[in-house]
């Protein structure tokens, strides 16, 4: 077991810097690798526990500091390092799915807050500004990236103006969109955990397809709404960053409805595959989905029915 652990630990570390530089390496399509990069120190923490999974994290700091810059070491920990660890020591103690989800989501966050709270004290800088500067310089990452890859002038400048654009709504919804984006790499990171545990592991808690939101959180879902409608900036960005918090929670609740439907079919595993991968990518469809998580609070989509004679 202690040989297990030394060689899976090994390989944690490689395939956490590989996930985490890939985007450099090779190319805009190593960017999607930057999602798993929690993953192999999670499973190695699931497998032997949280000290291998801290030796990871550890080796993985200290190889990025004399490889990267101290801002990709700050976003590692940030967003991958903390939950990595966090998610399987829930899991571990039997924690419902969920929970240990929100918990390491929460737990990033407070890392993440300290983190810039540090930050703000030793440079100086204004929240504000040093936001704009992790933009900025995410931003100028993917130019450089679209430059090493070929692109000519006229593809760089267009790409210039939607890069842009895009790091406007970053700004106006930067605390919303952080959030979301630590919890989509937490249910990411729960989905290969419970794809790859075999017999090593357990993972407690309700199966997908019953899973919901807790219903109170409908009215919070309202009152974010009606808050864009108020003619105050500070309560329309609280508004606006709360909906792109919860909106994802109902896209789940109706991915749960869809996958309480698909248990009943006798679909091959690949097939199901692709209409899931579908429903994320093809347009309407997500908003659809999400739109049933909201109105299954009422309609109960999964209630059985009685067949009419």
């Amino acid at each position: 077991m202690k040989g297990q652990s030394v060689l899976f630990t090994a390989a944690g570390i490689a395939i956490t810097l590989l996930c985490l530089l890939g985007a450099g390496w090779i190319g805009p399509l190593g960017s999607f690798l930057n999602l798993l990069t929690p993953i192999a120190a999670a499973y190695v923490g699931m497998r032997f526990g949280l000290r291998s999974g801290i030796v990871v994290v550890a080796v993985t700091c200290a190889l990025l500091q004399q490889m990267a810059t101290t801002y990709t070491l700050a976003a590692y920990i940030g967003i991958f390092g903390v939950s990595s660890l966090l998610l399987p020591a829930f899991l571990r103690r039997h924690i419902p799915w969920d929970k240990s989800v929100l918990y390491a989501t929460v737990g990033s966050v407070v890392a993440t807050v300290a983190m810039i709270f540090a930050a703000v004290v030793v440079s100086g800088t204004g929240l504000h500004d040093l936001i704009n500067q992790m933009i900025q310089s995410e931003v100028q990452q993917a130019m450089q990236i679209y430059r090493d890859t070929g692109f000519t002038e006229a593809q760089l400048q267009e790409m210039q103006q939607v890069m842009d654009g895009m790091a406007g709504f970053i700004r106006e919804s930067f605390y919303g969109l952080y959030v979301v984006s630590l919890l989509v790499i937490q249910v990411l990171c729960l989905l290969l955990l419970q794809r790859f545990k075999g017999n090593s592991y357990q993972i407690s808690g309700i199966p997908f397809p019953r899973w919901r939101v807790p219903a109170v959180v409908i009215w919070l879902l309202i009152a974010s709404g009606f808050s864009l409608l108020i003619p105050v900036d500070i309560v329309a960005m609280i508004g606006r960053n709360l909906l792109i918090i919860l909106l994802p929670l109902y896209f789940l609740q109706g991915m749960a409805v869809v996958s309480s439907f698909m248990q009943k079919k006798p679909y091959p595993p690949m097939v199901k595959g692709l209409i899931y991968l579908l429903l994320l990518i093809l347009n309407p469809l997500p908003i659809i989905i999400t739109c049933a998580g909201v109105f299954d609070l009422w309609i109960d989509f999964r209630r059985p029915r009685q067949k009419s004679i």
